[in-house]
């Protein structure tokens, strides 16, 4: 008879594997300290997940966006409405930063402790998705293609550091919102 998976075992492997993955990073996590901090035998994790690598997926799950659609969401917003909250984002933007605040420790994992996955490469591939947008939306005579690049680049450098020394959802929002004005209005958007 197959064994009743529960949810409350899976929710301690997974509370488990985002602290081994969040101090350790992916290549240097293992299955047994998950196991250990899960108070569970190392084998029922897998009868949860086939391996660490589908693991790592879900625990990225919530913080995993095709961020080309997110960013073109936000120019088919017919309202032509920006959030309030943080400048030059659209709803949809905002939405999904404000869902990386509460995911901080997922999103750094992502970005920065994903060497040998799948997702090692997620950095790069995000600030060329902002890269482009910003390249279909400045109103400067600037050009040069890096330009959007270093721009893009620090954005992405500048939110990671809110993601680290973050204080509290208010705070994240102030200083993003900040962070928003300098380089958006900047570059003429």
């Amino acid at each position: 008879m197959a064994q009743v998976l529960k949810d409350e075992i899976r929710e301690n492997i997974l509370k488990a594997a985002l602290q081994e993955f969040f101090d350790k990073g992916y290549k240097s996590a293992a299955m047994r300290n998950i196991a250990q901090q899960a108070k569970i035998p190392t084998g029922l994790i897998y009868s949860y997940y086939e391996n660490k690598e589908t693991l790592f997926d879900a625990v990225l799950r919530p913080v995993l966006y095709d961020w080309e659609r997110v960013l073109t969401a936000g120019e088919e917003d017919k309202s032509g409405h920006t959030n309030n909250e943080i400048y030059g984002l659209s709803k949809a933007e905002a939405e999904c930063i404000l869902n990386l605040f509460d995911h901080r420790k997922e999103f750094i994992i992502l970005i920065d402790k994903s060497d040998g996955t799948k997702y090692e490469n997620e950095k790069e591939r995000f600030i060329k998705d902002i890269e482009e947008h910003l390249n279909k939306h400045r109103n400067d005579d600037i050009d040069d293609e890096i330009f959007s690049h270093i721009i893009a680049n620090n954005f992405v450098d500048g939110l990671m550091q809110i993601m680290y020394h973050y204080k509290r959802k208010e705070w994240a929002v102030m200083i993003l919102h900040k962070l928003s004005k300098m380089y958006l209005s900047g570059i003429g958007l």
